[in-house]
């Protein structure tokens, strides 16, 4: 009876391997003499509009050993560093964790060129591994990196788009396994994708490389020329919001020279737009009816409000000047007369500016959603205090990115409809299938009736105004616009340094054809020469705009309107 007890034992033992409980065992078993790892998926491209690569993944191989592996210590050591171009420091340090024995897996190299790598898996070292990987590299250099961002060495996305789209760009890793004899050394021959990868998408942008590179170019030039610190471009389509171009140049501190930042500064650095921002409350006078183009005021060169006497930027007599001789000559107390008109009592004309600042875009991220994208600073209408009550209306004491600002000047010249920012136009699945991305959203925020009346006093500027410079050397093609220079906040809570000095942002932003406006292009220049004629937004930022518009005009095939006129007919 035992004996018969046993063998019925055994034979159930048996039965359930064979059946349910097999699987386990199979598993626990396999386990044991296989090892599986995660195989990655190749990571999507970024195209610009046009189908150039602005980032791609390329071969490279890391190199790797395992010292418990390693025969002879100071020959793989010396080797690795021919090859590899190791310090003697590395060298050593390489050599000592071989003789150490003490971890089984090293990185020696990452992102090794191909040529090298297949150099050092052809001599077979003993414990020394040879692994493909991928390399993001940007094909055009520098261009576009500020927007592009960055992925860190495992190809995981850490800034700009790179990592606002990570988990697009990665796609869905596969699965490897291997057997492994004792002492877990792979079994050659043995490797076996057990579960194939996905590629990530690939994304098409809105950027059109060749004006990204001209728009760097251009900004690097002339920071250089005057010895400024930053700056930034934005190039937007007029009726889409689409960004052509969006460019961060700054001097590195250590160096001197001016270089593309790995910053988006355009989108992430909010400051004082100065005398821009009059388009925004000329344009809400109009669209109030509280003003028309022709309306005059008295206007003092100074004049005070609440503690401070706020003053033009030079002196004159009292002089009485239209709406639009206010915007062309730029006066600071005759924006704020248009800002107090806007209702009876200055309250609701307060309410009713900030409500329009609004409207245009600023205190407010845009749609673009970039990481570490600011919304700037708009107080609202009830926290304002003193003479900043006031100086909003001509950009002091109100901060917006240049992004926000190129959208809120691209309302005008969009015929007073808002246009979101746009920088993805959509993305190539592994398939291949394209997917187009939703046009941008817009909002009326004036009529196209005083859009038009404030696109002809942007004209006048340029013509006849602070922006003459803007139209040097542009043939054919009329051009509109409004510069700025903005008083720069410091850390102490004023306008002065600890030196006593002040520092500036001068701005352009401008559109072309006047006529029929296409393309809205915001030049910024961080710290220009505070002592010389190059710190205003006229002789700072519109020679920017001069150099960079033939190139837009160019690459985007514009044809000028027939009805175009010199600045002397207009």
């Amino acid at each position: 009876m035992a004996l018969l007890a046993i063998l019925g034992t055994v034979l159930f033992k048996v039965g359930r391997i064979q059946s349910t409980g097999g699987e386990a065992l199979r598993a626990a078993g396999a386990a044991q003499w296989t090892r599986s790892t995660p195989l990655a998926a190749d990571r999507g491209a970024i195209f610009d509009r046009n189908g150039e690569e602005l980032a791609m993944s390329v071969p490279a191989y890391s190199i790797s050993v395992n010292p418990k592996l390693i025969v002879d210590e100071a020959g793989t050591a010396q080797t690795l560093q021919a090859l590899l171009g190791l310090g003697d420091d590395e060298t050593r340090e390489l050599y000592d964790e071989m003789i150490r024995k003490d971890r089984g897996f090293v990185y020696v190299r990452r992102e090794i060129g191909v040529e090298t790598g297949e150099q050092i898996a052809a001599l077979r070292l003993s414990g020394v591994n040879v692994d493909a990987e991928d390399k993001r590299v940007l094909p055009g250099g520098d261009t576009g990196r500020s927007v592009i961002g960055r992925t860190d060495i495992d190809g995981n996305g850490i800034a700009g788009l790179e990592l606002q789209f990570d988990e697009l760009l990665t796609g869905t890793p596969g699965e490897v396994t291997r057997e492994v004899a004792p002492g877990n050394r792979s079994i050659a021959g043995t490797e076996q994708v057990t579960l194939m990868p996905v590629p990530g998408d690939d994304i098409v942008l809105t950027l059109d490389r060749s004006i990204q590179y001209a728009a760097e170019y251009e900004l690097v030039r002339r920071t250089e020329e005057i010895g400024a610190r930053a700056g930034t471009i934005i190039v937007m389509d007029t009726d889409t919001g689409d960004i052509y171009a969006m460019a961060s140049v700054a001097r590195d501190d250590e160096s001197g020279a001016v270089e593309v930042t790995t910053g988006n500064f355009a989108a992430v650095s909010a400051y004082e737009p100065g005398s821009v921002a009059k388009v925004i409350t000329v344009a809400a006078g109009l669209n109030q009816g509280a003003v028309q183009p022709e309306t005059t005021f008295v206007v003092p060169w100074r004049r005070q409000y609440a503690d401070d006497l706020l003053k033009d930027s030079h002196e004159h007599p009292d002089e009485q000047m239209t709406v639009e001789q206010i915007l062309v000559k730029s006066s600071n107390i005759g924006t704020i007369d248009i800002q107090e008109s806007l209702d009876a009592t200055w309250e609701s004309a307060r309410q009713i500016h900030w409500e329009y600042m609004r409207r245009f875009g600023l205190g407010e991220k845009t749609a673009l959603d970039f990481p570490g994208e600011s919304a700037g600073i708009l107080k609202h209408w009830e926290d304002l205090w003193g003479s900043e009550r006031v100086t909003v209306a001509y950009g002091q004491g109100v901060a917006s990115t240049s992004l926000q600002l190129a959208a809120a000047v691209n309302t005008v010249a969009n015929d007073g409809t808002y246009v979101a920012p746009r920088l993805v136009d959509g993305t190539v699945g592994h398939d291949g299938q394209v997917t187009d991305a939703a046009p941008s959203e817009t909002r009326e925020v004036i009529t196209p009736s005083v859009a038009a009346e404030v696109q002809h006093m942007m004209r006048q500027v340029v013509c006849r105004g602070t922006a003459k410079r803007a139209q040097e050397g542009v043939e054919n093609f009329s051009i509109a616009g409004k510069t700025g220079t903005g008083l720069k906040a410091q850390p102490n809570g004023t306008y002065y340094n600890d030196a006593g000095q002040l520092s500036y942002y001068a701005s352009f932003a401008g559109f072309f054809p006047a006529e029929d406006p296409q393309v809205t292009v915001l030049v910024s220049i961080d710290e220009p020469p505070a002592g010389d004629i190059n710190r205003f937004g006229g002789t700072a930022a519109a020679p920017v705009f001069a150099r960079l518009a033939p190139t837009i005009m160019h690459e985007l095939s514009m044809q000028p309107p027939a009805d175009t006129a010199p600045c002397e007919a207009s």
